[in-house]
Parts: structure tokens; sequence; C-alpha cells
């Protein structure tokens, strides 16, 4: 995954005389920024130290800052720094900007911090304060969450979204408000019918076929049936994923949505294989970046799946909400394929993770052929979430939970084709019913709620965090 790319612009006092004697403690405050933050391994600074103390310099550093294309910018004000500078730079910079001053009575840099964010926000412009010293986790914390955010807003505009086949199964949530994503995300939506699909399947030459047969035969168990599936099913699977990748890499799709159900699961094959791997930091060729894909062409899954990968770059899971358990307060979450192998074990070897998996017959209610991706996914803290639009105005409501792993006995009582997540939500199960709009669940290892909360800051949508 790319690091987050970031500029940094201090700001000094606007006499002359004053700024001479300010330099070199602005600079080296500048330089414990970039130390702490380089130490998360997540960072990429751009351009040399620069320390403002005018008009003129304000717009000609911050140009040269924006030249790099960063995906935030911090500015650094550990003095009483003359704030119509900041004003100046945040006009030219126009992305994400974290103004950061440490602690230190022997200078007023609180109230720099505060002249400066006053008069970014009087005009209209996003910032975030930090009042901090950098050898303080819990500061570092602090920004690292907001710039993950702004990486995800900067990186995900001019980003499309591949739109395969349209609406499933007759949710609404399989169809994009293409004008609305790109006003308020800067995503473009490209639609392509599923019979393409099918059609590059037959070109996909044999030995690349053979190659993750032999792989898929190595590392998973697979329970052909000879019906559902069988050598020639599960390699048509196969031809379907490469299929899918090929129009992605042609298309530049940053993100894709297949439909599906019915007409490839009904009459060919399911596309489980695709969603799974997809979605995994690896297949049978090799480590790769997960590429988002959710499956019953849902766009706003696509979408939210997305936003949580560009924040933690991590896979994300995609999972319906199926059943939920009073007597112990565990959600089931499952779907017929689409949730990443790397959820088995969350490690960074394949091998672990698939050695819980097993590819198992379709289920009859799908007349096509081809494998489920069945596991139970590993315990842990998980944040939970989804992207829906209400009245033309976009939410993201989130909640926490905890993954929870139970015997292959439990997937009789719902469908021991399908891959699980057994969750114990952190809030009551009503409230989520209540305000989590959609059938469909995405959700990521770890706690991401302030990041989500930060891109939802910057994008100008509604924050809902159910708890």
């Amino acid at each position: 995954m790319a690091k987050i790319k970031v500029g940094v612009l201090s700001f000094s006092d606007g006499r002359q005389s004053v700024h001479e004697g300010l330099a070199p403690y602005i600079a080296e405050v500048e330089q414990q920024i970039r130390t702490a933050l380089l130490k998360t391994g997540e960072i990429e600074f751009t351009g040399p130290v620069r320390v403002i103390a005018g008009n003129a310099q304000a717009k000609a550093y911050a140009l040269e800052v924006k030249s790099e294309l960063p995906d935030a910018v911090i500015f650094n004000v550990p003095v009483f720094a003359f704030p119509n500078f900041s004003v100046i730079a945040a006009s030219v910079l126009k992305v994400p900007i974290l103004v950061i001053s440490n602690i230190n009575g022997g200078l007023p840099g609180l109230g720099g911090l505060q002249a400066a964010c006053n008069m970014i926000r009087q005009c209209g412009y996003h910032c975030e304060k930090v009042w901090g010293n950098m050898d303080d986790p819990d500061t570092v914390q602090h920004c690292m969450h907001f710039l993950r955010a702004a990486h995800a807003v900067t990186d995900m505009t001019g980003q499309t979204f591949g739109l395969i086949g349209g609406r499933s199964i007759g949710m609404g949530s399989g169809s994009a408000q293409t004008d609305a994503w790109q006003k308020v995300f800067g995503v473009d939506v490209d639609h392509m019918d599923q019979l393409e699909i099918l059609r590059r399947a037959k070109l996909v030459p044999e030995e690349k076929v053979e190659h993750a047969f032999l792989w898929l035969s190595e590392h998973v168990k697979i329970a052909y049936d000879q019906a559902k599936l069988s050598e020639e099913s599960l390699k048509q699977q196969i031809r379907c994923y490469y299929a899918t990748k090929d129009i992605c890499e042609e298309k530049g799709f940053a993100f894709v949505g297949v439909k599906c159900h019915y007409e490839l699961s009904a009459y060919y094959c399911t596309q489980c294989l695709s969603a799974a791997f997809f979605n995994d930091p690896y297949d049978w060729d090799g480590p790769k970046e997960p590429m988002v894909y959710s499956c019953e062409a849902d766009a706003e899954g696509g979408l939210t799946m997305q936003v949580m990968k560009e924040l933690s770059a991590l896979p994300v899971m995609f999972a319906d909400f199926r059943y939920y358990a009073k007597e112990n307060n565990l959600f089931y979450f499952c779907n017929c394929g689409a949730m990443s192998t790397w959820y088995g074990a969350q490690s960074n070897s394949p091998e672990e993770n698939l050695k819980k998996v097993t590819l198992k017959p379709i289920i009859p209610k799908y007349a096509g052929k081809g494998c489920h991706v069945e596991y139970i996914a590993k315990g842990g803290r998980m944040t939970f979430g989804r992207i829906t639009h209400t009245q033309g105005k976009f939410v993201f409501t989130v909640f926490t939970g905890t993954a929870k792993e139970m015997p292959e006995s439990m997937l009789k009582e719902t469908c021991e084709q399908w891959p699980h997540m057994y969750v114990e939500p952190d809030a009551p199960y009503e409230k989520i019913m209540e305000q989590y709009e959609c059938n469909h669940i995405h959700g990521v290892a770890g706690d991401w709620v302030e990041e989500i909360r930060y891109f939802c800051e910057l994008e100008g949508i509604e924050f809902r965090y159910v708890q």
C-alpha cells in the first residue's frame, strides 16, 4: 500500500527581527514532528523545511508543497505566528490541513494555534487542531487518525468504480448516484455488462488456469461433488477471476462490484472465488494489493469498503446480516462467498489463512455451478460500517464489536457452505438494527472509528456512531 504523502509548512512572526530569533526553534520543532511521524512507517514527507514569515512566502511555499501532490499538509505553529500567513497557504493548497502546536509555556504557541485555525475556518477551509508534544503517543495517534482520513479523501478523488451487471435481486444498493458520488467523493462510476466476463473468460490461457488450479488444490480443501463443484467448474471460476481482473486493468477500475445473481449464478457459475481473492492481499500469482470487490453489484457497499481499505491498508470483509442470537449476544454474519480469506487467520502467510478454508459446492438454490469459499473467521476486534444515502444525503453508520471463533457445528444453524463471522457487538443489537440501514455488512480488523469520523468531516457527510 502507498504511504501517506505529507507536506509540512512552518509559520513564524511577520516581524523580521522577531522571526530571526524564532526560526531555529521553529525548525527544531518541525524536525520533531517529522521524526515522530516517520517512525509510524506510514508517512512519506515531501519538500524541504520551509519557515514562512511573510505573505509572499506563504503563497510561494504553499505552491511549492502543492506541486508535490500531498495527501495532507501539516502547519507547524509553535509560536504566535501571524495567522493570515496560514490562511493564505490554506487557500492555495486546498487539501486537508493539520495544525500542530507543541506544549511550551515559554512561548505562545497555543494562541498561535487558535488564531491560525480560527481564520482558516472563518474562510471555509477545514483544519484539525493538535496541541501536544510529539514524544506523547496520544499526540502521534491523534495526528495519524487525521492523516489516514486525509489520505483516503485525497487518494479516492479521481478513482473509478466498475459496476458490472447492475442491480441484483431488487436491492436499491446496486445502483450508484453518479453525480452525487462525483460531487462528494470525487469518484466516477463506469458500467459494463456481465457478458464481458464470460467473453474474456474464454480467452484466458490454459497454463494460467492450470497454475491457479494446482495452487488451490495444494492450499485449500476442496469438497468436490462432481455435480455443482467439479474440476471443470472450479477452473471456470478461475477463468472468470482472470477475466474480471483483465477488465479492471484495462478500464482503470480502482474497485469493482459484480452482479452475479442471477444470470451468472443461475446459468453459468457463481463469482465467489473472485470475490474472495480480489479482496485478499494475495492470490495464486503471489502477493498483491487487495482490490475491493463487492458482490451483488453493491455500489455503496463497494464505496464503503474502498474507504475502509484506504484508511486501514487492510482487506475488508463483506457479508450479510443473517441472524442474531439473544442468548449469547451474537450476530451471525455470512454471505455466499465474498469474504476475504485473509480473515481466516489474519496472517501475512496465505497458507495460515487458507488452512481454514474449504471450497464447497454452491447451494441448490443457485442453478449454476462452482464453489462457495467457506471458513469461520478468526476472533478479534472489528470496526463495522456502511455508507448509505437517505433523501439525498450520505450517512456513514459505524459500530464496533469482537469477532468470536466458533465450532464448525455452528454452521448448521445457517448455511454450511458459506463463510461466517460471529460477532459480539459493543452496542445494543436493537440500536444497530434500527440505525444501520442495509442488509450487507462491511468490516475491517481493528479500531478505525476516529479515522472514519475524520473522513466524514472532510467529505461533509453525516457520521453516525452506534453505541
